[in-house]
């Protein structure tokens, strides 16, 4: 593998920047995609990668026909991750799935030989009754919040295209992706800036499956080089409620003052209304009520052993890569 030519889309994201960086480490030859090359925000931290910077826009089929050229691999990881936007349709749901579909026509276009596609376990959803750890066979069909539902239909449909012109295509399922190299938050990583800044005094009702950037990287790159690699690979190092994680902050770093109570359902319910009843005269919600219904309150499980047991994926302590996340925040966000 080394010395090809592969193209990552969505480069100067938290994942497609640690996917470009571990790339370039393996020897290979990167083009990294960003929407506006002019953009110091989107290619000052790129720039310091032995990467060809190209621009490409997801909704622009030109403009992805362009970046394909020689290309043997691709990395689709471009996608936009938030959970509320005043036009979702516009801001999130298409970029994703039409996005989605436009990179894989192009790829197609140009013979490239594999793609890795990049999903979530938002795809998979929730654990239902009892915590059944949930696995690759799983989806997350019912949603309705505008992130999930994404990428939900952006997988579903890459499939079905995959399917229809016999492409070989593997996909990638993380949980919510913390470590170092983000250069602006992520909702995953803005928990951990809250807690260093002291903002955060009490905490949500959910568990939170979690994943380090890197792995999350090693899982694509042991994808695209697996032959045997085939359909979906949860990526999730460990699920942890609040009080779990309060309590691995704590040793890592006594000093932090962490929220130990947890808000209950009703009053988060009741705040996400309230929040949605502002955005009418255009307040932007800190929380939405779909976001409630989605992740709040539910048990979460997820089996990572295809990844571990296929591609041989092993990824790091959960407590290293909280101690690599919050450092990097205090050494580059603060």
């Amino acid at each position: 593998m080394d010395g090809e030519n592969v193209l990552v889309t969505g480069a100067n994201g938290h994942i497609g920047f640690a996917l470009s960086k571990a790339l370039v480490e393996r020897g290979y030859n990167v083009r990294a995609s960003v929407r506006d090359k002019t953009d110091p925000n989107l290619v000052s931290h790129l720039s310091s990668l032995d990467v060809e910077i190209v621009e490409l826009d997801l909704m622009q089929p030109e403009t992805i026909e362009a970046a394909m050229n020689g290309i043997e691999g691709l990395f689709q990881v471009a996608a936009v991750y938030k959970s509320w936007a005043w036009d979702p349709e516009e801001e999130i749901i298409n970029p994703s799935i039409i996005g989605g579909i436009n990179a894989l026509k192009a790829a197609r276009n140009a013979n490239v030989k594999k793609v890795i596609f990049t999903s979530s376990t938002a795809a998979v959803g929730r654990s239902g009754p009892g915590g059944r750890a949930l696995t690759e066979a799983d989806w997350n069909s019912a949603s309705k919040h505008p992130y999930s539902y994404a990428k939900t239909e952006a997988e579903r449909r890459a499939w079905d295209y995959a399917k229809a012109v016999d492409m070989n295509v593997v996909v990638i399922n993380p949980t919510a992706v913390i470590g170092p190299y983000f250069h602006r938050h992520t909702p995953s990583t803005l928990l951990f800036d809250k807690i260093l800044k002291g903002e955060l005094k009490s905490l949500p009702p959910q568990t939170f499956g979690y994943v380090d950037v890197r792995d999350v990287a090693l899982g694509h790159i042991l994808a695209y080089e697996n032959e045997n690699a085939e359909g979906r690979h949860i990526l999730c190092t460990q699920c942890v409620n609040g009080f779990e994680l309060m309590d691995l902050i704590e040793e890592i770093d006594p000093e932090l003052e962490v929220p130990r109570k947890i808000e209950p359902m009703w009053k988060i319910r009741l705040f996400a209304r309230l929040e949605a009843t502002r955005a009418i005269f255009g307040h932007t919600p800190r929380i939405t009520p779909q976001t409630v219904k989605e992740y709040m309150g539910k048990i979460t499980n997820y089996d990572s052993s295809k990844a571990r047991g296929v591609l041989g994926w092993n990824p790091m302590d959960l407590k290293d890569s909280i101690r690599d996340t919050i450092n990097w925040i205090r050494h580059n966000l603060s």
